[in-house]
């Protein structure tokens, strides 16, 4: 009995420290530097969001699961270097970046099999900077054809 009990503490740990996101580490180890922070099930975040702004990335928002918004002020490059090194260090992709007029924004995703599992997006100005973090489970073929069927082109050099 005692053998049963222990391994289905065991087990119950072992599932509740897998379902935590990649970037939920990186939310834990940085929200006390951070001005503002915020971590939201879409559920509670979606009715906050104006649905004239969605548009028609509508199918997307549906998939999303959880919200993380960090805010800093005043970030350091040493900040920025850490959050490279973590996007780096857990294997996320880049969907683009963007550099324009020293401001910098960057998209990226972490996919497993193939879902994208997360999608994280980068906003960094000479004073600001901000990360988006959202928990997702779309396929890539979903993925792929909301990208498509936007308005909005993302093109490379």
């Amino acid at each position: 009995m005692k053998n049963s009990l222990l391994i289905l503490v065991t087990a119950l740990l072992l599932a509740s420290c897998a379902s935590k996101s990649s970037f939920n580490s990186f939310y834990e180890e940085n929200k006390e530097e951070c001005e503002f922070s915020i971590s939201s099930p879409a559920l509670i975040a979606n009715l906050f969001i104006p649905k004239e702004d969605v548009g028609e990335y509508k199918a997307l928002f549906k998939k999303v699961k959880h919200y993380k918004v960090m805010i800093f002020s005043d970030a350091s490059t040493s900040l920025d270097r850490k959050f490279e090194r973590f996007i780096k260090q857990r294997k996320y992709e880049t969907i683009f970046s963007i550099n324009q007029h020293g401001d910098k924004v960057q998209l990226y995703f972490l996919q497993h099999k193939n879902a994208i599992r997360e999608i994280v997006l980068k906003i960094k100005s000479d004073n600001d900077f901000v990360v988006l973090g959202l928990k997702t489970n779309i396929l890539e073929s979903d993925f792929n054809k909301i990208i498509e069927n936007s308005d909005n082109r993302i093109s490379g050099n």
